[in-house]
Parts: structure tokens; sequence; C-alpha cells
């Protein structure tokens, strides 16, 4: 099942030959595949800080929201869709320990799925994306089909 497969890739031992980089796409393909609701109109990626996890400083995650206002920054909260494994933690090493860096290389990883011809970017293609972090700005990526 591809479900045990991202969990070993997350959990075990065995560990992808891109690193964070062929984990997130996989999460992202994975948690893409199944069905999102007609209803969604843009997808948000959630950048937050994991409680006390080694070697973790941040996690991402995506929602489908229900309505897209470019000027309105809250338009994440309409949140109604979520994949089964909602987030992923990236290893310090990946991100770094400071907040601006992170989001610098978590927006630069989405821009480049978004070019490439994977599933999950054929999907995400197809409306707005926002990311930045749980409580803070959020910055428009993408927002036209």
């Amino acid at each position: 099942m591809k479900m045990n497969f991202i969990k070993k890739m997350f959990c075990g031992s065995e560990k992808p030959k891109d690193g964070f980089k062929s984990l997130f796409i996989a999460w992202l393909n994975q948690g893409l595949s199944g069905p999102i609701p007609d209803d969604v109109k843009a997808f948000s990626f959630n950048i937050y800080e994991p409680a006390f996890e080694e070697g973790i400083k941040f996690g991402i995650e995506i929602i489908g929201a229900g309505s897209f206002e470019e000027d309105d920054p809250d338009w994440p909260c309409d949140e109604i869709w979520e994949p089964k494994q909602r987030g992923l933690s990236i290893p310090v090493d990946f991100s770094g320990d400071n907040w601006e860096k992170c989001l610098e290389v978590m927006t630069g990883e989405v821009n480049e799925l978004l070019s490439s011809n994977q599933p999950s970017a054929i999907i995400l293609n197809t409306k707005p994306i926002g990311i930045g972090f749980v409580d803070g700005d959020l910055t428009i990526i993408k927002n036209k089909s």
C-alpha cells in the first residue's frame, strides 16, 4: 500500500536518496491522490512549530479552503479538506532554525513542485495556493488556476 511506503519513509530506517525533498513530494502525491471536494477553492501550506521533536524545528501541512479572497488573509480558516497525513515534519538540517529561512526554503520547494509533472502538481495547479505560518502572514504563490 502507498501509505505503508510513506510511513516507512517518515518513521523507518529507509531513507530516500534525495532526503526531505523526496519525502515532501511523496507526502503530497499521496495526500492529493484521494478525492478532493469540488468545494475546495484554494490550497494553503501552513508552517508551524511542532512540540519538542528532536532534530525538528518546523512542520508543514496542507489544507483545502472553501473560499479564496486574495485580500482576506483569513481565507485558509475556511478549512474544508485535509489529507489523511495532514502534516510533515521538516528536519532542521533542511529548514534551518530561523522561521524566515524555513518559509523561503519551503516556498521554493512548493514553487519547484508546481513546475514539475508530479501528480500533486497537476492537482495543485488547478487552484490558488498560499503559504505561511499558521498564526502569521500568508503569501499567495499562485492566485489563479
